[in-house]
């Protein structure tokens, strides 16, 4: 288990796993690994149209249209890494189609047919030249990831009820769309340059009841609002202390402000600031030289790691703190270890 209670691991019975590959062949969710399309004439034999789950190595666009021809029940579809420029617009009459994965596949644009997809719960891209503003009309949709957009035009999202994770999002896309909607989301990441008036799109961020994890990338030169659920922050640049507001969020439980996040030399945290905080991350935060922590603040910190220079007021109060792992530059690192018998691996740098 995670910090965030999510399930990273589990084992399986022998057993347990003999009774789903049976009952996967039963119901036709086989994998079916195709490297040459077979003539027409041999698919019915070589390959059953009710097959669910497809993987494949083939390299030619053809193969493709030879899948949705072929294969009108299929729910599963992975094309990650192979070296595509198109997707036919056919793949729209998949109809039975939940999971479409399409990182590292070169691609650049999507078709618009991509919309009448309406069984779809997870889509995967990255590196598009766009999204086509289709995706509103997969109700259905869940988990929607679309990391690295080369552009920044409208993208309605708003209409997705059920979505429970989106990433890629940029933040010119997101304040266009009402937040007060996605009531199931989750998880949220957005990237790209931030020109949002910081009120608005804290308030975006308060309409969601459900989330848990915020992660804001930003773009070099510009500047995220501090406000978050779930808190992971680098290159925002600010210039005043986040903690004001992010000690007052009740569900946070892992904060982590990273390279260029936070350009000055101290921060504050209050009295009964965060009341579920679990794991405090500062790494990367160059110019702070010191955190003051209040009696009563973090009660449930478990993980607390940062740089050797950073220097704290108040640690003893962190009565739960279990792990600490301190950072230290790679001088000071081989200093030590000449000096310790520690093992060089007990740091990091």
């Amino acid at each position: 288990m995670s910090v965030n209670a999510r399930v990273t691991k589990c084992r399986v019975h022998d057993l347990v796993r003999e009774l789903a590959i049976e009952k996967a062949k039963e119901q036709n969710f086989i994998g079916t690994n195709i490297a040459d399309p077979p003539p027409s004439s041999t698919s019915s034999s070589l390959f059953s149209s009710k097959s669910r789950r497809i993987y494949s190595d083939f390299e030619r666009a053809s193969q493709l249209d030879f899948i949705v021809k072929c294969f009108k029940v299929l729910r599963v579809l992975d094309l990650e890494g192979l070296e595509i420029e198109c997707i036919p617009s056919m793949i729209g009459e998949l109809i039975h189609l939940r999971y479409l994965g399409l990182r590292h596949t070169g691609l650049k644009m999507l078709p618009p047919s991509i919309g009448n997809l309406r069984s779809l719960q997870t889509l995967e891209i990255n590196n598009l030249r766009q999204v086509p503003n289709v995706i509103w009309k997969i109700k259905n949709m869940r988990y929607l990831y679309m990391e690295r957009q080369e552009g920044d035009v409208p993208l309605q999202i708003d209409t997705l009820q059920n979505l429970q994770i989106l990433s890629g999002i940029t933040f010119n896309q997101w304040i266009k769309n009402d937040s007060s909607n996605l009531t199931c989301l989750e998880k949220l990441k957005l990237e790209g340059r931030c020109e949002v008036e910081g009120a608005m799109f804290s308030n975006s961020i308060a309409k969601l009841p459900s989330l848990k994890s915020l992660y804001l990338k930003a773009s070099d030169d510009s500047s995220i609002p501090p406000f978050a659920i779930n808190y992971c922050l680098h290159l925002s640049k600010l210039n005043h202390d986040p903690m004001v507001v992010l000690e007052k969020l009740p569900k946070l439980l892992t904060l982590r402000l990273r390279a260029k996040s936070y350009l000055e030399k101290e921060m504050h945290v209050s009295a009964n600031g965060f009341p579920q905080l679990k794991v405090l991350q500062l790494f990367g935060l160059r110019e702070l030289n010191k955190l003051n922590i209040e009696k009563g603040t973090m009660p449930w910190l478990m993980q607390l790691q940062f740089y050797s220079k950073t220097k704290f007021s108040g640690l003893d109060e962190l009565l739960n703190l279990v792990e600490v792992k301190i950072r230290l530059p790679r001088f000071q690192l081989l200093l030590m270890f000449r000096r310790s018998r520690i093992p060089l691996w007990d740091y990091t740098w």
